[in-house]
């Protein structure tokens, strides 16, 4: 999965917010990328990972703040899914996307999460897309944030996302 990351640093070295590209591209062999979930599909799990740079498990430790970056290989859909009691952000560093179909966010976009809300993250079909994120929440909940994907497609169709 990890492979599209170059692709990715190079479009983001170019992009609205290229000081953080060109910063990732230094600390990069420094950083490990993993999948996050307890179960994910196969199909995921060759198109997602994420690396902890500032947490309770990054190389630098923080017990309130969690700050990292999302890799989406292109055309992925990242299904539902929230984080409970867990306010996300997302600042977009390479590639198209776009979040419950509601818009298409390009570099330098800045999106917020609050605790539980649904949303499905869908990326552009040609290119990665790479995303800092930062969550903020109590303490035992960035320990463990007991990720997991919502539960079905019939039952986000009646919530309407």
């Amino acid at each position: 999965m990890v492979a599209y990351l170059p692709r990715a640093l190079d479009l983001g070295k170019r992009g609205a917010v290229r000081d953080m590209a060109r910063a990732l591209l230094r600390v990069t062999p420094e950083l490990t990328w993993e999948y996050g979930y307890e179960r994910i599909p196969k199909a995921l799990a060759r198109k997602y990972a994420y690396c902890e740079v500032l947490g309770p498990r990054g190389p630098v430790r923080s017990e309130r703040l969690v700050l990292g970056f999302v890799l989406f290989a292109p055309n992925t859909t990242y299904p539902q899914h929230s984080h409970q009691e867990i306010e996300e952000s997302y600042i977009s560093i390479a590639g198209s996307w776009s979040e419950n179909d509601a818009a298409v966010y390009a570099p330098g976009s800045l999106i917020l999460n609050r605790s539980s809300h649904e949303h499905r993250i869908t990326t552009a079909a040609l290119e990665p897309c790479l995303l800092a994120y930062a969550w903020i929440g109590p303490e035992d909940r960035l320990h463990a944030p007991g990720m997991k994907l919502s539960s079905t497609r019939k039952a986000r169709m009646s919530q309407g996302i």
